[in-house]
């Protein structure tokens, strides 16, 4: 197994960074639309400032490591430092740091290791009108790599077909355990649910370590909570032959896939996950859901 040194890693990152940051840096504030969709409104409501709230950028002029070695191939690290180098960063240089822990945790238990530890320290280098550069020492210490060994499911009453719910998670029994994936396989569990009517619908992923074997189980805690029908829909804003374009009708269980597409007809091009333009009014008691769909500042815009 191939080793190398930490510094490898970091200076790969000053120079990609600082050769970004004078060529071609890249900003991390989300765009415009990203933004406003983030916030649930319609892209055209926010302004710059609001994408920018301290109006200062913070570009990373270079990473410093100390001595060490990294499992983590040269390649996956230069693409690791490429990401970095390509954004600037907003808040105080504690919120930056702590942003670039979480990041290159991230990559790195996308790659099975779970316990990573990562800290990361930092100086001001210039200061300008707009833009601010910064240099940081971050310390890795990489731990064990982990292997999925099993996913369980606990409480799953309305779908009992356990080989069901495992097919939503792309990673297979022995595969390298990527949180990330764990975590796409949680948001499709979500899915599946919201597409029969569990509103409510809640997971927790509960980890099992071995040690000795270098893996890890999954056990899924499913709280599917209670199926809601539909009472009512309205749409304000928009022609009423809209309603024809929604494949839901009172009386139905709710859909959650099915308001989606419907949403994505009437905004196309739209993160509609992130529009907040769907809004539902719930009867626990009777297990019932009014639908309003407001399309008004959209349309006016």
């Amino acid at each position: 197994m191939r080793c190398c040194p930490a510094r490898a890693l970091v200076l790969a990152l000053a120079c990609v960074a600082v050769w970004r940051t004078l060529i071609h840096a890249q900003s991390s504030i989300p765009s415009e639309n990203e933004t406003a969709q983030t916030a649930g409104i319609c892209p055209q409501a926010r302004s710059a400032h609001d994408r920018q709230p301290n109006g200062r950028e913070i570009s990373i002029a270079g990473l410093l490591g100390s001595s060490g070695s990294l499992q983590v191939p040269i390649s996956d690290q230069d693409q690791i430092a490429a990401s970095l180098a390509q954004r600037t960063y907003a808040g105080s240089l504690d919120e930056v740091k702590e942003d670039v822990e979480e990041r290159l945790r991230n990559e790195w238990q996308k790659r099975g290791y779970f316990k990573v530890r990562m800290s990361a320290d930092g100086n001001v280098l210039t200061i300008g009108p707009s833009r601010q550069q910064i240099v940081l020492t971050v310390y890795v210490e990489e731990g064990a790599q982990y292997h999925l060994e099993r996913i369980a499911f606990k409480n799953n009453k309305a779908v009992t077909n356990a080989q069901a719910l495992r097919t939503l998670f792309a990673l297979k029994d022995g595969d390298i355990f990527d949180r990330e994936a764990v975590a796409m396989g949680l948001k499709n569990l979500a899915k599946a649910y919201g597409q029969m009517g569990y509103i409510n619908f809640t997971s927790v992923p509960n980890t099992n370590i071995n040690e000795d074997a270098h893996t890890i189980s999954l056990e899924i805690d499913v709280d599917e909570g209670k199926q809601f029908y539909v009472s009512s829909i309205d749409i304000k804003g928009a022609e009423a032959q809209r309603l024809n374009d929604l494949a839901l009708t009172p009386g139905q269980i709710y859909n959650e896939r099915l308001v989606e597409l419907f949403l994505q007809k009437c905004l196309p091009g739209a993160d509609v996950s992130n529009l907040k333009i769907e809004h539902r009014l719930l009867d626990e008691r009777n297990g019932t859901v009014a639908l309003t769909f407001d399309f008004r500042q959209c349309l006016a815009d």
